[in-house]
C-alpha cells in the first residue's frame, strides 16, 4: 500500500489509541518461556446503549406494550376488557430518551480484556509484542492494538549476549593451581558440578557448552542451546607465612626471568613494591584530559 493510500484509508477510517502495556520479565522466565497472564482495560461502546449514550426509557403506564387494557361492563354482571393505546406514550410504549447509567451517557465503557501470552525465548529488553485489534475501540473508529512491551531485568548472576550466557566466579589460589570443582545452579534450577583439572589463570574464561539460553526457530521452538561462559576471578591470601612461602618455591616452577645482576654496583638501586592507591597520587601539573591510570590491566585467556 502507498503511502498516499494509507493517508486516505486513515482520513476516512479513523482508529481508535493502542495500549501500551510494559512487562518486566527475568532471564529465568525467558530461559523456561514462562506463561503470563495481562489485563487490557479497553475504551469501546457501551454494551448496554451501544455507544449512543442514551437509553429509551420504557413507559410506566404500558409497561412498555404501547396499550392498556381498560375494563367495561356490556351487561349487568358482565365484564370485558378492551385494549386500546396508551395516552401515556401514545402508543410507542416508551416515554423519551435518557442517559445511559451503564455509561453515563458518555457512550463509552472500560471492558476488561485477559490476554494470556507466553515470553519468546527470543525475548529482549524494549521488544515489543503486538496483538493486532486488541486495543482501545471507540464507536465508529477501526480497533487499535495492543503492545506489550518486555523490560528484562538485571540477573544477580548471569548476563546475556544473543544465545550465550555469561557468568563470573571467584576461586581460591589453592583451586586455580591444583584444581576446581564446585556447583552452579542455572536458570531452571538444575545443579551442575563444574569440575577443571588443569590451571587457571587470573581473568581466564571457561565454556560449559550447551548450558546457555534457548535458540529459537520462527514457530518458537528451540533448535538448541547457547554456551555459557565463566570467567574466573582468582583471590589471592593477603598475606603468607615464610614456611608456606618456602614451599611454594620448591614446587612451583622457577622464574624465567635473568638475574645475572651486580647488586654491589653503584648504579644498582632497591626498588620495593607496594600497593597502589590512585588516590594519594599527586598529579604534578598532568594535563587534566589524560586520561587516569586504574590500575593494571587484567590477563584474560578463552578456553572451550
Amino acid at each position: 500500500i502507498s503511502s498516499e493510500e494509507a493517508l486516505l484509508h486513515k482520513a476516512f477510517n479513523p482508529r481508535s489509541d493502542d495500549i501500551t502495556l510494559r512487562l518486566e520479565v527475568t532471564l529465568t522466565d525467558i530461559y523456561l518461556c514462562k506463561k503470563v497472564s495481562v489485563t487490557l482495560d479497553r475504551r469501546k461502546a457501551c454494551h448496554d446503549c451501544h455507544g449512543a449514550g442514551k437509553i429509551v426509557i420504557q413507559c410506566r403506564g404500558c409497561q412498555g406494550n404501547g396499550i392498556r387494557l381498560s375494563t367495561i361492563q356490556t351487561y349487568p354482571g358482565v365484564f370485558h376488557q378492551v385494549p386500546h393505546e396508551c395516552m401515556h406514550c401514545s402508543g410507542s410504549g416508551h416515554a423519551g430518551n435518557g442517559a445511559c447509567p451503564t455509561c453515563g451517557g458518555r457512550g463509552i465503557a472500560i471492558a476488561q480484556k485477559k490476554l494470556d501470552l507466553r515470553i519468546p525465548h527470543n525475548c529482549r529488553d524494549g521488544q515489543d509484542l503486538v496483538f493486532e485489534g486488541l486495543g482501545h475501540h471507540l464507536p465508529g473508529e477501526e480497533a487499535g492494538d495492543a503492545v506489550i512491551i518486555f523490560r528484562v531485568a538485571e540477573h544477580p548472576k548471569f548476563s546475556r549476549k544473543g544465545s550465550h550466557l555469561y557468568t563470573e566466579r571467584e576461586i581460591s589460589l589453592s583451586e586455580a593451581i591444583t584444581g576446581l570443582q564446585m556447583p552452579l545452579e542455572t536458570l531452571d534450577g538444575r545443579k551442575l558440578w563444574v569440575r577443571s583439572s588443569g590451571t587457571i589463570s587470573p581473568g581466564c574464561i571457561r565454556c560449559i557448552e550447551g548450558e546457555g539460553m534457548p535458540v529459537p526457530t520462527m514457530h518458537q521452538r528451540h533448535i538448541g542451546y547457547g554456551n555459557l561462559y565463566i570467567k574466573f576471578m582468582v583471590v589471592f591470601p593477603d598475606r603468607l607465612d615464610r614456611e608456606t612461602c618456602e614451599r611454594l618455591k620448591e614446587v612451583m616452577p622457577a622464574t624465567s626471568r635473568p638475574l645475572d645482576i651486580d647488586r654491589s654496583r653503584e648504579d644498582v638501586e632497591e626498588a620495593r613494591l607496594r600497593d597502589y592507591d590512585p588516590t594519594s597520587q599527586p598529579s604534578y601539573g598532568q594535563d587534566e584530559s589524560e586520561d587516569e591510570y586504574d590500575g593494571p590491566p587484567g590477563v584474560q585467556c578463552v578456553q572451550q
